[in-house]
């Protein structure tokens, strides 16, 4: 059996790289070997989500796996067959339930029979995307597209204890179509929610105090309104902040975590940034949705859109789907923004 090589130390180095060849193994049915799999980050290897992904992935697909250990650097994954159905993954700590799903989800999409996810696991998780992100800017993309998605956000879950779970039914897509993102958007509303859990009320404050600040220096002034909810169903200890802007026809979230070394006027800090350089692009597709959109692109009609400079995640992304496919995505610089355009690929290629 012929195995792509992939280097898990392409561009940043991260899970992203594993979770992206996944996807395309499974969709396109070509086996693939990784190494050096996070090899440069603190605790090197596939942490407890990643083998989460990796074993949930082998399951749908009764693929054959070598390698799918904690801490492992390297594995080989050549799938089989699609079988649509029920799965039910508990991750078994706060690692991310929505980068689980980055795995699963589009396989499963592409069938054309019924699948029900269920996540257990952390649903505020640092450097990973809310449920809110996935359920309410992800999914409505995805299903522009043309899949046919039914996402339900059950309940909340920090990163240390993991107690939250997303739920998504997969049905059949209806037809899909080739998408242009690239038109200048306007926007509504922004809403600020600090989520809590245990979680002391001087920091809390202190959080809603530099957040105010921070949005108050961008030269691009929006309407805002900031709301701090104390969620009683979460088991362990924990804030997130989710800045929600409602668009035309989507809604463009950012988030940040609550998490040790973080302070509170960092966190500010980080969100005003990210929320600044969104106001001031104009951009329809932020860089954190970017590189989510590629992969579900390619495998429908393809298309194009406008987003601000491309993320090293964006460019690993780009570079896998080269080394599984022979074809690139388009890169264009457009004024301080970027066009990018995805191909359509043929997903039953081999």
């Amino acid at each position: 059996m012929e195995y792509l090589q992939v280097d898990g130390n392409l561009g940043h180095g991260g899970g992203q790289i594993l979770r992206s060849a996944l996807v395309l193994s499974i969709a396109l049915n070509r086996p693939f070997e990784i190494t050096a799999i996070r090899q440069d980050r603190p605790k090197p290897g596939l942490r407890r989500q990643h083998l989460c992904g990796v074993t949930a992935c082998a399951k749908l697909c009764n693929a054959k796996v070598e390698g799918a250990e904690l801490g492992s650097k390297e594995l080989k994954f050549a799938p089989s067959k699609v079988k649509p159905g029920k799965y039910d993954i508990a991750i078994g700590t706060g690692g991310s339930t929505t980068l689980v799903l980055q795995s699963m989800l589009i396989p499963l999409a592409l069938q054309n029979a019924k699948s029900q996810i269920s996540v257990i696991g952390g649903t505020y998780c640092p450097f990973a995307p809310t449920a809110e992100f996935f359920v309410d800017t992800l999914v409505p993309r995805l299903n522009t597209i043309g899949f046919n998605l039914k996402p339900t956000f059950v309940r909340g879950g920090f990163f240390t204890a993991g107690s939250g779970e997303i739920q998504v039914s997969c049905l059949p897509s209806k037809g899909f179509k080739y998408v242009d993102w690239t038109k200048k958007t306007s926007l509504g509303k922004c809403t600020i929610e600090i989520v809590s859990s245990q979680f002391p009320e001087r920091t809390l404050q202190r959080i809603a105090k530099f957040l105010t600040k921070q949005i108050e220096m961008s030269r691009n002034p929006i309407s805002y309104e900031m709301k701090t909810q104390c969620k009683h169903d979460i088991e362990d200890e924990g804030a997130a902040v989710i800045v929600r802007i409602e668009g035309q026809k989507f809604t463009t979230i950012f988030s940040e975590i609550a998490r040790y070394g973080l302070t509170s006027e960092a966190l500010a800090n980080s969100l005003g940034k990210q929320l600044r350089n969104y106001l001031a692009s104009g951009a329809p597709i932020e860089s954190h949705l970017a590189d989510q959109i590629i992969l579900p692109m390619l495998l429908a009609e393809g298309g194009k859109f406008l987003t601000t400079k491309p993320s090293d995640h964006l460019n690993s992304c780009c570079r896998v789907v080269e080394i599984f496919t022979g074809q690139k995505i388009g890169l264009e610089k457009d004024g301080k923004n970027w066009i990018i355009t995805v191909p359509k690929v043929n997903k039953n290629a081999n």
